[in-house]
């Protein structure tokens, strides 16, 4: 319970219209049964006690000086896209931070200043009418822009786009104790054209290697880079839900090519990046093909279980796909398109047919049907490493999962979804699993321990840093196979900018510790300190 007390001084922050104590408001804003069913979300999952819709920068300061004042834990959100996006535990404040709603690019500097609030749909609308764009991640861009920069932020387009903790150019940020520090050169005026200069560039300390997932305060706006695409219009095509942008295939044009052998799919990769062509090179899960061509749930699984060598087909099948962008002209993609077929002819891949359109990655309308197939769907690992790295964890991986399937759903072998980043000079894995959310117990426990005991000691074996390190990894576990002092370091620094603990507890340090210790199947399992 939030005290009447507590709750009088909030609803003089944000008004009576923003603020609610209702259980079934309260409950829309669940951690359960929101779409990831992980044992994170079924062991703590709370319904919050209060929820409250700031609007300005300012009434989130006063609201967690209040929250601090009553000694309350709240937790901030803007789409609720992730299971860490919700409470965790009792009597949690729930910020709701939608209302952030500033959204300006500015064309000149190639940047744009939006709110927690713009959804990435929102900001690519807007860059394209300038001939600009930014990636789409995967999750699909009903992601929020200002949480998904602090948080992971990749997709095939990071090929060209790069990292996020460098598209990061200045934010605005309201620490723990209600303290705001304006990154870059926010710092000085209005204008974040500047990271680096100007004012601190904490973003090492913001957002590290995958970020803080709200328990380090709470970031309110924040000035991204773009990057110049060009002026040939995407144009909406289709009917819900089979909608899609038609490329100006002058500018823009997928290649897909079947390789011989996956060295050569890998050796391909590598070529693009020492020729610097391409805005994206990806990998296609076999998996990824048939829910293409599938017309429903049910198709998709008559499809996948009718036919026979299922393993040899997916093990066999070597499949990249590759995205040219004219960026300057329509001369750029007929040099690049010679590039690529010379690379292509080199390692013996053969070009093949493919739909000139985009349903992920500029405008993402696609992505709830990777949930569809199952009903639930996580990855165990996403990494940026090495390419050499993340194949050689896939392998393991795909020998790992088998000795859980079922109850995760069978892929024969499928050794994971890489691509490159970076032109090369990074690789990019993801190892996907799909299950069945209402499963028996005794199966749901079992996908519990392959993505928080099986899961992380197989990286750690592996020597894989994966970016989901503190999300399914248990950081007691982790921690002295990453160097002696990094649990020490990280927890320094939450101890020193939130003391008090409030700030989404528990925080990204603890939570899969507690995960451990709360379920009695995991706690089984668990044989380290």
């Amino acid at each position: 319970m939030i005290s009447p007390e507590a709750y009088k001084a909030l609803e003089q922050v944000v008004g009576t219209e923003y603020i609610s104590q209702d259980p079934q408001i309260c409950r829309a804003y669940t951690l359960k049964d929101r779409g990831f069913y992980t044992s994170e979300a079924r062991v703590l999952g709370r319904d919050p006690a209060c929820v409250v819709l700031p609007g300005t920068t300012e009434e989130v300061q006063q609201i967690v000086k209040i929250a601090n004042r009553y000694k309350i834990g709240y937790t901030p959100a803007s789409t609720l896209w992730f299971p860490q996006a919700g409470p965790r535990f009792d009597d949690c404040l729930f910020l709701d931070l939608k209302r952030f709603r500033q959204l300006d690019v500015d064309p000149k500097n190639m940047n744009a200043t939006v709110g927690t609030g713009i959804i990435f749909a929102q900001l690519q609308a807007e860059a394209l009418k300038y001939g600009l764009y930014t990636m789409v991640p995967g999750g699909g861009s009903q992601v929020g822009v200002v949480p998904n920069h602090l948080i992971w932020s990749f997709s095939p387009l990071t090929y060209r786009t790069g990292m996020a903790n460098r598209r990061i150019m200045g934010c605005e940020w309201v620490l723990p104790s209600g303290e705001v520090v304006r990154l870059g050169s926010l710092a000085s005026g209005e204008d974040g054209f500047w990271g680096e200069g100007i004012g601190p560039d904490l973003r090492g300390i913001l957002r590290g290697s995958i970020g803080w997932f709200g328990s380090l305060g709470i970031v309110t706006r924040m000035t991204v880079k773009l990057f110049p695409l060009h002026h040939e219009s995407l144009l909406p095509t289709g009917v819900t839900p089979n909608t899609f942008l038609k490329f100006p295939e002058h500018r823009m044009k997928w290649y897909n090519f079947t390789c011989p052998a996956k060295d050569a799919l890998i050796d391909f990769m590598y070529d693009l990046g020492h020729a610097e062509i391409a805005a994206a090179a990806t990998r296609v899960p076999v998996a990824w093909r048939y829910i293409a061509k599938a017309e429903s749930k049910e198709d998709f699984w008559k499809r996948w279980n009718q036919s026979e060598g299922k393993h040899e087909e997916v093990t066999g099948s070597h499949v990249l796909r590759v995205l040219l962008i004219g960026y300057t002209s329509a001369r750029q993609l007929e040099y690049e398109e010679k590039v690529l077929m010379a690379i292509a002819e080199k390692h013996g891949a053969q070009h093949r047919r493919t739909f000139q359109g985009d349903q992920s990655w500029m405008q993402s309308a696609d992505s709830v049907s990777m949930w569809w197939l199952t009903g639930a769907f996580m990855s165990v690992t996403g990494q940026v490493d090495t390419i050499d790295c993340g194949i050689k964890t896939g392998v393991e991986f795909a020998k790992l999962k088998s000795e859980f399937t079922p109850p995760i759903m069978p892929d024969y072998g499928d050794q994971g979804w890489f691509q490159t980043n970076d032109f090369g000079h990074s690789g990019y894995l993801e190892f996907l699993n799909y299950w069945d959310p209402n499963d028996t117990q005794e199966n749901l426990e079992r996908v519990d321990e392959y993505y928080q005991i099986a899961g992380p000691k197989l990286l750690i074996k592996s020597g894989a840093l994966s970016f989901f390190i503190q999300v399914d990894s248990p950081l007691t576990l982790d921690s002295p196979n990453y160097g002696p002092d990094y649990g020490k370091f990280a927890r320094k620094v939450k101890d020193a900018l939130d003391p008090q603990d409030n700030c989404n507890p528990p925080g990204i340090l603890d939570v899969i510790d507690n995960v451990v210790e709360e379920a009695p199947w995991l706690k089984a399992k668990k044989d380290w300190d």
